[in-house]
């Protein structure tokens, strides 16, 4: 079963990037999301290889986020504790448009392929 969230929005507050000990990148971010009753919901998200590039995104930036949830667990103070996130697959700011069109594009092709699969014959 395909797993699979987008997510339009503001980027919330400056992101964090930091260097795991595997050497990859990993940008911690929150996105505000708009609700139709002018409240917001706020999208915690994880890239990992984040390019170079993260680093100069400001709040208040509007991006597409393409990714899959996850809820994973650690240990606090002898406590059990979870996050539920969005591990991003693609992170784009809404304003490369052929970048944001070309991971709609694959998005749709990715949902249309699991509704032929839950077609019945």
């Amino acid at each position: 079963m395909l797993n699979m969230v987008i997510v339009i929005g503001k980027l919330a507050r400056p992101l964090q990037v930091r260097s795991l000990p595997s050497g990859i990148s990993l940008a911690c971010f929150d996105v505000q999301v708009a609700r139709g009753d002018d409240s917001t919901d706020t999208v915690p998200v994880a890239l990992f290889e984040a390019a170079d590039s993260v680093r100069e995104w400001k709040a208040g930036l509007d991006l597409l986020v393409i990714g899959r949830v996850r809820r994973r667990f650690f240990r606090i103070g002898g406590g059990t504790q979870s996050r539920t996130e969005v591990v991003a697959e693609v992170a784009l700011p809404l304003g490369q448009v052929d970048g944001v069109r070309s991971a709609l594009t694959k998005a749709g092709t990715a949902l249309a392929g699991l509704v032929q699969e839950l077609r019945p014959d």
